[in-house]
């Protein structure tokens, strides 16, 4: 019985651990859906209008590349950029 309970703990203790780990990084399904929300209203176009390249990790943090169809506007180039801790830092149009 002992040796259960210290083997239970044990893992307890492990499990708790890799999950601080994990959660060190942003989700990145909640980063997409940022960029996209924000991308939507800068170029006021809906979400489906905007298709995104996969998440990169940067020296500050992580970006986004993506381009908005406008329409009669054209096609619009943006970059989301977001800290660390996966807070929006900045959505960067190309060639501003």
């Amino acid at each position: 019985m002992r040796r259960t309970s210290i083997f239970l703990a044990a893992s307890l203790g492990l499990v708790v651990a890799s999950h601080a780990f994990a959660s060190d990084r942003p989700d990145p399904g909640k980063l997409t859906t940022r960029c996209l929300d924000e991308a939507s209203k800068k170029f006021d176009v809906k979400n489906d209008y905007i298709q995104l390249q996969p998440i990169q990790a940067a020296d500050s943090g992580y970006s986004i590349a993506g381009t908005a169809d406008a329409g009669i506007d054209g096609k619009k180039n943006f970059t989301c950029e977001f800290n660390k801790k996966g807070k929006l830092a900045n959505l960067v149009p190309e060639g501003k």
